[in-house]
């Protein structure tokens, strides 16, 4: 099982340090971002045009670039910190997304759970507002993979899929998990942390469920198999698979919609459930002795 001692050999700040360090770059990346993508209405006119471009200055900005300097100025092999200097191997990635098709159903009841969260009366007014800002990030998520043509579905799988799945991996279990994993804290909670951090920083309470277990999921394939690339992969077929399903269903492709499959029947997941941990098990044990 893979345990982070050989990134210690090479870095030259303690993890502390390299922590403070993400942060802070994260921070300033983040303001300059945001200062940036507020101009881009000002010179494009597309609202979804602007919304795809800012996704990609947001993603380069403050994801990619804050783990990337941290990692050169925390080590001296700055891809080792990060873990892409490994492949993760075609059996693990064939099994990896075979185990999250069949946590589907599990994860629709789980979302379907989350959404139907209401706080305490005496929180009416917060519950509205943190339901009207995902309505909001609902309405922007769907210009930025909305479009009815091919080349629409093409740009909104490498934005959406491929790179924020890259960016967010790189820089939360790649970066951040990573320099946790370096301190003498417990591998299951950097984990767990990471994983937290990863669900807040979208801002979504009645999302936040799901998101975290997902994150938590990536994590674990990380510290199981060494290599970045595994939960990379991961992360780009499940958002891959979201703009494929909202692509068919605004477009009236099909009727089937993956978003529902699980949520009326207990038995499927109940089924679900047992099938994603015994594939869980597997990858543990096989992807830990690939080390």
């Amino acid at each position: 099982m893979a345990t982070y001692k050989e990134v210690i050999n090479y870095r030259i700040l303690k993890p502390g340090i390299g922590l403070s360090l993400l942060g802070c770059m994260f921070l300033f990346c983040l303001i300059v971002a945001s200062l940036l993508i507020g101009l881009l209405p000002h010179f494009i006119e597309r609202p979804e045009s602007a919304i795809r471009i800012g996704t990609v200055v947001q993603d380069f900005m403050v994801f990619i670039l804050p783990a990337i300097a941290t990692a050169l100025a925390a080590s001296r092999l700055p891809a080792r910190l990060l873990a892409v200097d490994r492949w993760a191997g075609w059996r693990g990635i064939l099994f990896t997304l075979l185990v999250m098709c069949l946590s589907v159903p599990a994860m629709n009841m789980i979302i379907e759970w989350n959404q139907d969260i209401h706080l305490p009366a005496s929180m009416a007014a917060l519950e509205s507002q943190m339901r009207a800002m995902e309505e909001a990030a609902s309405a922007s998520a769907e210009m930025l993979i909305g479009g009815s043509g091919i080349g629409s579905l093409i740009v909104s799988v490498l934005i959406v899929g491929v790179l924020a799945g890259f960016s967010e991996e790189l820089f939360f279990r790649g970066a951040l998990q990573r320099l946790l994993c370096m301190t003498s804290m417990n591998k299951h909670v950097a984990i767990w942390l990471t994983a937290f951090i990863f669900s807040a920083v979208h801002f979504q309470f009645f999302g936040f469920v799901p998101r975290m277990l997902l994150g938590a999921f990536f994590g674990y394939l990380l510290w199981w198999s060494g290599s970045l690339w595994l939960p990379v992969i991961a992360h780009i077929f499940n958002n891959t698979l979201v703009v494929i399903s909202e692509y068919v269903s605004d477009n009236n492709i099909a009727s089937f919609d993956i978003d529902s499959v699980g949520t009326t029947s207990v038995p499927l997941v109940i089924a679900s459930l047992l099938l994603t941990i015994a594939g869980l098990w597997w990858l543990r044990r096989n992807l830990s002795e690939q080390q």
